[in-house]
């Protein structure tokens, strides 16, 4: 169990830079590109669904992994 929990920890450590690191990139990449490349000239079109629908699995995985360890207990 002490090695399982190891290996949870390093996987989480590892998550975490991949994100750092894909937020960083972004944000660079929205600094360097010219700001009619970077806005959208269609504001609340289709394109916001994704997001909805990308924000509201989220929620529901990050709901998941706080109930599913109490339900077990």
């Amino acid at each position: 169990m002490k090695g399982r929990n190891l290996f949870v920890r390093i996987v989480a450590i590892i998550l975490c830079a991949v994100m750092i690191l894909s937020v960083v990139t972004a944000a660079l990449y929205a600094f360097a590109a010219e700001p009619s490349a970077v806005s959208s000239p269609a504001t609340g079109s289709a394109n916001m669904t994704w997001v909805i629908v990308a924000v509201v699995a989220a929620v529901a995985v990050i709901a998941c992994c706080l109930v599913i360890p109490k339900a077990k207990k």
